[in-house]
């Protein structure tokens, strides 16, 4: 079931970090109940976890493929640097893996406790 949380957070972070930069501020309404849920659920981190990793994940994505379309094209300009939006999503994986790697190493409730 740990894993199934993380794979959730990720798949559902990856959506939402690739949509926010294609449809806008408006998928925030999607990823923000996300995230407050996530960041409330004691018992299952991991979900949190896979979730910032996968919203990292999505937005150095994108931001990668669209400058490779990009560079591709001379006509092509980017109107911003994209450097500071690759260092946010690369904080939001390594915050994302370190929080994985604490939950893994965090012990679960006990099994052979006696009743």
């Amino acid at each position: 079931m740990r894993l199934t949380d993380w794979l959730l957070g990720l798949a559902l972070g990856a959506l939402t970090g690739g949509l926010v930069l294609e449809a806008g501020v408006s998928v925030l309404l999607v990823v923000v109940p996300a995230l407050i849920w996530a960041a409330r659920e004691r018992t299952r981190p991991l979900g949190l976890a896979g979730l910032l990793v996968g919203v990292g994940v999505g937005v150095a994505g994108l931001l990668a493929w669209a400058d490779a379309r990009c560079s591709a094209d001379p006509s092509c300009t980017i109107g911003t640097d994209p450097t500071p939006y690759f260092v946010l999503a690369v904080g939001l994986i390594v915050v994302g893996a370190v929080l994985t790697l604490l939950a893994v190493r965090r012990p679960g409730p006990r099994s052979d406790a006696a009743s």
